[in-house]
C-alpha cells in the first residue's frame, strides 16, 4: 500500500511538471484588413486616383517582420498592374495601417486589388520554448482583395440631318 500511494504522487509530480510547461490559451496570428471597407468605390472611373487603407495586426507573441505587395487582376486572374509593396516590422500587439492610391490607365471591366502580406519571423517567443508544436495550418502568407468595376461614361452624339 505504501508503495502505490508513492508511485501516485511520483505520476502526479511528473504530469504537474510536464502540465507547467504546455503554454496554454497560445495561438499566434495576425490580423490584415481593410480600413472602412464599406466606403471603398465599388465603380472606378479610367484616370482617376482611387486610394484605400488596410492595418496590418501583430498577435503573434512575438516581434515579427512583414512584406506586403498590393497587385491588380482582372476578372481572369491576369496581372494588370502592381500598386505598391513595402516592409515593416511590428512587436506583438502592435498596428500599423498603410494608405494606398491606384488608377486605372486603360480599360478593364471589372478587376480585383489584393493585398499580399507574407509573415517573417525575427525572434522565437518563450512559449515556443516550452511543450510547442507548429500548427500544419498556420499561415505564413495572407491576403485580403476588393472588386471594383469600370465605370464607362455615356457619349452622347448629335448629328444634323
Amino acid at each position: 500500500m505504501k508503495y502505490l500511494i508513492i508511485a501516485g504522487i511520483v505520476i502526479v509530480g511528473i504530469f504537474l511538471i510536464v502540465l507547467s510547461h504546455i503554454p496554454l490559451g497560445i495561438e499566434p496570428l495576425t490580423e490584415v484588413y481593410i480600413e472602412n471597407h464599406t466606403l471603398l468605390p465599388i465603380n472606378v472611373f479610367l484616370n482617376k486616383t482611387y486610394n484605400f487603407s488596410f492595418s496590418v495586426h501583430n498577435l503573434e507573441y512575438q516581434k515579427m517582420g512583414y512584406t506586403y505587395t498590393i497587385k491588380v487582376y482582372d476578372i481572369n486572374e491576369t496581372f494588370l498592374f502592381e500598386v505598391g509593396k513595402g516592409k515593416l516590422v511590428l512587436v506583438n500587439n502592435e498596428t500599423e495601417t498603410i494608405n494606398a492610391d491606384y488608377k486605372f490607365n486603360q480599360s478593364f471591366g471589372r478587376a480585383k486589388i489584393e493585398v499580399l502580406v507574407k509573415k517573417i519571423k525575427l525572434e522565437t517567443p518563450d512559449f515556443e520554448k516550452k511543450l510547442w508544436w507548429e500548427d500544419p495550418n498556420y499561415p505564413n502568407e495572407i491576403d485580403v482583395h476588393f472588386w471594383v468595376d469600370e465605370i464607362v461614361p455615356m457619349r452622347i452624339v448629335i448629328t444634323k440631318s
